[in-house]
């Protein structure tokens, strides 16, 4: 009887050491996907909002790299921001981008919908918006997690 109880417990040690090495295997694997930056410094059209998007990205398991806004070539602003995510798992989430005229008064526009997007475990991805008119001088962000 005690052989059987011996061989039982070596069955439950090795079954259990065998599940800690896949779970190990598996959480390696999941960050598989490497990102690097040639840049060392922000660009010159990174603006100081960096810190209070990050503080919403961080609600969802994101992070922000860098954030720009500029003119374009035809006139209105853009802003793209860099998202980054360093979790173990794949993160879905929807934004959308709501721009602002000087006074701080929100710009209507057909194209502040929600978009989906997507970053996997140790990826990386840019959103970005341009405004619907000329008058934009700022935007605000919003996010929401997204079933994948």
């Amino acid at each position: 009887m005690t052989h059987t109880m011996n061989n039982t417990n070596r069955y439950h040690r090795i079954a259990a050491c065998a599940a800690f090495s896949m779970a190990g295997l598996l959480l390696a694997s999941c960050g598989s996907v490497n990102t690097t930056y040639t840049r060392t410094t922000p660009a010159d059209s990174a603006i100081a909002a960096q810190t209070r998007v990050n503080d919403l990205f961080q609600q969802i398991f994101l992070t922000a790299k860098e954030v720009r806004m500029n003119r374009t070539k035809g006139g209105p602003m853009e802003v793209q921001i860099d998202v980054e995510n360093n979790g173990f798992s794949y993160k879905t989430f929807s934004y959308r981008f709501d721009w602002v005229d000087p006074a701080g008064n929100v710009i209507a526009s057909q194209l502040s919908v929600w978009k989906q997007t997507n970053v996997p475990s140790g990826g990386s991805t840019v959103i970005r918006a341009v405004a619907p008119s000329d008058d934009a001088s700022d935007f605000r962000l919003q996010l929401r997690q997204s079933e994948s």
